[in-house]
């Protein structure tokens, strides 16, 4: 779960291992200008570290602030179970400022007659639907009592549906007054929103969220960022509209700009590497369960580069370093025969623990597949050095099979003839 109370003082200072810090400037760069950016979509896949840049990013815009910002963050899911988004940002504006402000008694003050007014009309149109809908489920002691309504009440229909328009033109009055107070709230303090965690909700609740943002904070000196997984975001509107309406277009009448955070980074030797290659070794290295030892053995850190590790979220690796840990904590070093080769398969299981349970299956009974098996450790060859020696070359891949097919004799993986004494004379080695 994530650990919200934790994340919020996070800053690119203390860690920025995927280099995120130059996107978070221009991010600021673009809030500045006078390009209308606003709203803007912040993508990212699941479990990519979206909600740690979205603290990182408020507190770099909050660190260097000369325009004065009022930065605002709203986490939508757990708003969801209030079901109303426009008290949940009203609330986080006039928290900007103590109790006792006028600012904030005046803005409270204006933004009350639309909220009720909103949450009547809402109750009026619950009690439509559910005298409508569910006519069918009404006991048979009321439905006399229904009928006769139903009969006698016409004028009373007429009354309510009079009563309906005025609350819609009183709406209207009500919203525009609560934009005035919104847009003069934001004259001295211009206020940035950072909604996370949409993509999470209950899609009636994102796309009333969506359509709250649209009416009521399209404002000058107000700017919205939504922080989110915007396929998601597409599929929950195709579950509230249907299946056939154009979720793409839907979406992006809502937003004015993009920004899709990147899943690689450039290591030292400015090389492109996985995000999750690099969080990878940032957690093995903040475990306080694995040992020093373990994390300077520089073997395991090879496994993720050969083994296709792209559809593994941020949260799947600390799954895999708990697996990890938990190997840790059930292993009988007094049977330990070589710590190096053990802890590369520790990981290397691990991995296989989150990315194919077929093949982990056949390891377990001994019945390993070859095409499966190269497939998996990204190689289609096999070739050992002519003359093995112990300070002979091979790819860690190499080592791996070797490993398998020397301790798992009832396996498929097949080595070429030729590096069976090879692979004897290796194992023998380790």
């Amino acid at each position: 779960m994530t650990d919200y109370n934790l994340m919020k003082d996070f800053t690119f200072h203390e860690r920025d291992e995927f280099t995120r810090e130059p996107i978070a400037e221009k991010i600021i760069k673009l809030l500045d200008s006078d390009i209308e950016v606003s709203p803007l979509i912040i993508d990212g896949k699941w479990g990519t570290g979206k909600t740690e840049f979205c603290f990182k990013l408020k507190n770099l815009i909050e660190e260097n602030n000369p325009n004065d910002y009022k930065v605002g963050y709203v986490n939508a899911f757990q708003a969801d179970h209030a079901n109303e988004p426009l008290l949940t940002l009203i609330a986080e504006v006039a928290s900007f400022y103590d109790e006792k402000d006028d600012k904030r008694k005046n803005f409270i003050k204006n933004a009350v007659p639309y909220l009720r007014l909103i949450s009547g009309i809402g109750l009026k149109a619950g009690l439509g639907f559910a005298f409508g809908r569910y006519a069918a489920d009404i006991p048979d002691a009321l439905a006399d009592g229904v009928e006769e309504i139903k009969d006698g009440s016409k004028s009373l229909i007429d009354q309510s549906l009079e009563s309906m328009i005025k609350d819609q033109v009183e709406a209207e009055k009500n919203l525009s007054t609560l934009r005035d107070a919104l847009s003069d709230i934001a004259s001295t303090n211009p206020i940035i929103l950072l909604i996370d965690e949409l993509d999470r909700c209950r899609p009636d609740f994102a796309v009333m969220m969506l359509e709250t943002i649209k009416h009521v904070f399209d404002v000058d000196n107000v700017q919205i960022i939504l922080i989110t997984n915007a396929e998601q975001l597409k599929a929950t509107i195709k579950h509230s509209y249907g299946s056939e309406t154009d979720s793409h277009s839907y979406l992006y009448k809502f937003f004015k700009y993009q920004i899709n955070l990147p899943t690689t980074n450039k290591d030292e030797e400015n090389r492109s590497v996985s995000n999750n290659v690099t969080y990878f070794r940032r957690v093995i290295q903040d475990s306080n369960v694995i040992s020093q030892e373990f994390k300077e053995n520089k073997l395991i850190y090879q496994i993720p580069l050969f083994i296709d590790i792209s559809t593994l979220s941020l949260r799947n690796i600390e799954q895999v370093i708990r697996c990890i840990e938990t190997l840790i904590v059930f292993e009988d070093k007094g049977k330990s025969q070589s710590y190096v080769i053990e802890q590369v398969l520790m990981v290397f299981l691990s991995f296989l623990y989150r990315l194919n349970n077929n093949v982990l299956e056949e390891i377990i009974y001994r019945r390993l597949d070859s095409s499966n098996f190269y497939s998996l450790i990204s190689t289609r060859s096999f070739k050992l050095p002519q003359y093995f020696h112990e300070q002979s070359v091979i790819t860690l891949q190499e080592l791996i099979t070797i490993i398998f097919d020397r301790y798992f004799t009832s396996s498929r993986i097949k080595l070429p003839n030729d590096h069976w004494s090879l692979s004897q004379t290796l194992c023998n080695c380790l």
